[in-house]
């Protein structure tokens, strides 16, 4: 099994898509280890 872990977005929604995008159909589980806004 194949997961993606995302961490430290800080609300960066560009970087999140091209990476999301990127990804689709190669992994099964995508785990977010938080820091999802911006401060």
């Amino acid at each position: 099994m194949r997961y993606l872990v995302l961490s430290d977005i800080h609300a960066n929604w560009e970087a999140l898509e091209a990476v999301l995008e990127d990804a689709a159909g190669r992994y099964e589980e995508i785990v977010c280890c938080g820091d999802l806004v911006g401060y």
